[in-house]
């Protein structure tokens, strides 16, 4: 008997959390037509050229800023 009691108590409970409710029509037709819609996915090839030329960049200011301080700093140097 108490389990009836405790039962109907936790239906009343569930009941009373579990309210349904009713979206608006608008709500449901847009929910419908945005997941019936394609997504629109871009794949994005790399620009090979670009990063071709900043390494080549790197390269180039790096063997500059060598070439630079060996003539700066290169003891072997002769002074005219």
């Amino acid at each position: 008997m108490k389990q009836k009691i405790e039962k109907s108590d936790l239906e009343k409970k569930l009941t009373e959390a579990l309210n349904p409710i009713s979206p608006q029509k608008e709500f449901i037709v847009s929910l419908r037509d945005n997941l019936q819609k394609k997504a629109l996915v871009v794949i994005e090839k790399p620009d090979y050229l670009l990063m071709i030329l900043m390494v080549l960049s790197g390269l180039v200011g790096g063997v500059l800023i060598l070439w630079l301080l060996q003539l700066f700093f290169n003891p072997k140097r002769k002074e005219e």
